[in-house]
């Protein structure tokens, strides 16, 4: 019987994790609760959530596993020594610096005073924890587990085999060249935020074409014969210049591409077809890489994980490419997830669960949400119980609202799955304009999840039986069928593909319940789901989170527990009203 605490924190999406007896009970990112977006904070509140949730003290807590194995963080030095430049000196003393920082995590968390000073802290290498967080929650005896990202201690990429639950390491990747960088630095010159942005870069993809293609294949290829990936390192600098001072891409990829856009600066015709250049380079890079893995570990059962495993689209062509019978990918396939495959790491892998969704997170209480619902502005918002949130909900979409849906047990990873979610019917395109423009503000480029009921997903989308796994994390894309798509238009992208989300009864029952309540309401078993949150802001955790977003958001309704908010008058649900305080 151990309780493990896994952590990640010092860098992007730090989390905490509670595993128990190889069961993942508790899992929440430190930004929901902080409410400072990617924070890399030390997750103290999740840390104290986690405990809350599983009924524990720290006390009781047998080991805390870390996300990353300092003493690793020594051999990015040889890497940059290499290059035997002044710059290339400056990172090298970067990185020792980076080390320093890394190798007093442990003490970070035992001074932080949630946690009893002797309890024992068991580094896991930043790769190994990303393969267990795949691998280890998934369902599969026997897999090929394949690991891609920006940067953990020296390597970029990695590929076990998973036999009975334990991984064996048979290949890796190491820094400079990498898939992650190669991302962010073209989303970087695009004008967006590294290690943020990346999905927007994504998203844009679509709307370009292959102009730049050429040029673009320059920068990096994959060597089949040694099975590596390799950067043409002239038109980057992440391995040349402290970090606080790169920019990722040098001067040599301005000469190839032209001047980068400016944050904010119009999107031309250029930036979209570099994106799509630069989304069809990662796609047949990982291809070829998943081909080396492989033929190194020839088994049809893949786990992903990793900042690129969320990258949709290439993961519909992995999935599409008949290379495997079944694919896997961890809802919180980024940094986050380290937690949960750190702390599975350390445990007896005879004992793992497979995961059964991604609600990890905290619940509420009717009094609390009650509490929250309290500091709506006086006079401008009506508030109702109701037996049925489920077709109360449904008719609200019926009618062409924008709602707030906020239900049970918040989701674990990027993706908002039907816990902490806004809602809205598909079958209108002007509705994607207008949470677009008008709720989320955010750009127009960007494309809207069909969440779908399993039974009727074929019916829709083109979804291939490789992905059954993944569908419903929103983890890949899809053709919509050509014949659906003018009766859904608001979660069609212009390539005709979507971001699909199925949803099953026994795993989503509230989500699912909502939909079929729409389905049997307007003939669609369809809804377009998106975050809960506004503009560069965490998804909502707490009651209070959903209301002060419901208003600053404009939102048609707020359905939260067992109780309907709705505006007074249209106007309202523009308001920008600041929400009461209670005593």
């Amino acid at each position: 019987m151990t309780l493990t605490l896994g952590l990640n924190f010092g860098t992007h999406d730090a989390a905490a994790a509670i595993v128990h007896n190889g069961t993942v009970v508790a899992a929440i990112e430190e930004e929901r609760l902080n409410r400072i977006k990617n924070t890399k904070a030390f997750p103290e509140h999740s840390i104290r959530a986690c405990l809350d949730l599983t009924g524990a003290h720290a006390k009781d807590l047998d080991q805390v596993a870390l996300f990353v194995d300092p003493k690793l963080h020594l051999l990015l030095a040889p890497a940059n020594l290499r290059f035997g430049t002044v710059a290339s000196i400056g990172s090298l003393l970067s990185d020792l610096g980076k080390y320093r920082k890394r190798r007093r995590l442990p003490g970070m968390i035992r001074r932080s005073g949630l946690l009893p000073a002797d309890l024992p802290v068991i580094p896991v290498p930043h790769h190994r924890a990303h393969a267990a967080s795949s691998y280890l929650v998934s369902p599969f005896e026997d897999a090929l587990v394949v690991t891609l990202d920006g940067r953990g201690e020296y390597e970029t990429a990695a590929v076990f085999d998973g036999i009975g639950g334990r991984l064996t390491r048979h290949h890796h990747i190491t820094y400079p060249h990498s898939f992650g960088y190669l991302y962010s630095a073209l989303t970087r010159y695009l004008g967006f935020r590294p290690q943020t942005d990346e999905y927007k870069v994504m998203g844009l993809a679509a709307y370009g074409d292959t102009s730049y293609s050429e040029r673009l294949d320059r920068l990096a290829r994959f060597d089949a014969a040694a099975g590596r990936l390799r950067l043409d390192l002239r038109y980057f600098d992440h391995h040349r210049r402290p970090s606080a001072r790169r920019t990722l891409y040098s001067p040599a990829l301005v000469s190839l591409l032209g001047p980068p856009r400016q944050p904010g600066e119009e999107i031309t015709d250029r930036h979209r077809d570099i994106a799509h250049a630069l989304q069809r380079l990662l796609e047949r890079l990982v291809g070829a890489y998943l081909g080396h893995a492989q033929s190194l570990v020839p088994r049809r059962t893949l786990c992903l994980a990793g900042g690129v495993a969320l990258n949709c689209v290439a993961n519909a062509t992995v999935i599409g490419s008949g290379r495997f019978d079944q694919v896997f990918i961890q809802p919180a396939a980024g940094d986050a997830g380290t937690s949960v495959g750190a702390a599975l790491s350390v445990c007896d892998p005879k004992h793992r669960v497979p995961l059964a969704n991604a609600f990890l997170g905290p619940a509420y209480s009717d009094s609390v949400i009650e509490t929250a619902l309290s500091k709506l502005p006086a006079g401008r918002y009506r508030v109702r119980a109701t037996i049925s949130p489920h077709q109360e909900a449904a008719a609200m979409l019926s009618a062409g609202n924008v709602i707030g849906w906020f239900q049970g047990r918040m989701e674990f990873g990027p993706r908002a799955l039907g816990a902490r979610s806004i809602l809205a019917s598909p079958c209108s395109a002007a509705t994607a304009v207008r949470i677009n423009a008008m709720i989320k503000q955010r750009e127009a480029f960007r494309p809207f999840a069909p969440a779908v009921l399993a039974e009727h997903a074929t019916g829709y989308f083109d979804l291939a039986e490789a992905g059954a796994l993944v569908y419903p994390y929103m983890l890949a894309t899809s053709s919509v069928r050509p014949h659906r798509r003018d009766e859904i238009p608001a979660v069609v992208h212009i390539d005709g593909s979507a971001r699909v989300q199925t949803v099953h009864r026994d795993t989503n029952p509230d989500l699912w319940r909502l939909i079929d309540a729409f389905r049997q309401q307007s003939g669609v078993p369809i809804v377009l789901n998106t975050s809960f949150n506004g503009a560069d802001e965490p998804i909502v955790c707490t009651p209070d989170d959903a209301v002060a977003t419901f208003v600053r958001c404009g939102l048609d309704g707020l359905v939260i527990g067992r109780f309907v908010a709705t505006p007074s008058s249209p106007a309202a649900s523009r308001s920008t009203g600041r929400l009461r305080k209670v005593p």
